[in-house]
């Protein structure tokens, strides 16, 4: 099946984001749990009840749409990775987190064929991964 050149770039950009993606999800978070200083109001807490602390922070994350999006391209790519083979891991590796080229990767023994099917097959399945998360967050 062909994807349309929306499709393809989508999901080509997700894969190249991937990296970008995993530091934004760990800044945004430590930023939002860092936020803010504990509350003392002199007033007994009741044991293992969630404070409000806690609680602005979890719907801190939940509402942040920047991250929400972050995590739905990781696991899209994640949860394809986990779909394809061996040869398609190894260009998500060497192309997409080691930024190598095309060419450096077929001079490492793949053929040029071999290459643009491995790599259609893993932009097809983060396609389809992406699909199946629920594509676009509405925005608010």
């Amino acid at each position: 099946m062909k994807l349309s050149k929306e499709d393809y770039k989508e999901a080509k950009g997700c894969l190249k984001r991937y990296t970008y993606n995993c530091i934004k999800i760990i800044n945004i978070k430590s930023d939002i749990m860092s936020i803010g200083s504990p509350i003392i109001d002199g007033l007994p807490k009741a044991p293992y009840s969630i404070s409000d602390r806690a609680l602005n922070t979890i719907i801190k994350i939940e509402e942040n749409i920047e991250l929400q999006e972050a995590i739905k391209e990781y696991k899209a790519v994640v949860q394809a990775l986990q779909l394809v083979n061996k040869d398609s891991k190894y260009i998500f590796e060497e192309m997409y987190i080691k930024s190598k080229t095309k060419w450096e990767i077929i001079s490492s023994g793949m053929s040029e064929r071999t290459f643009e099917r491995r790599n259609q097959s893993l932009i097809y399945t983060v396609h389809k991964e992406l699909k199946k998360i629920g594509g676009k967050l509405a925005e608010f």
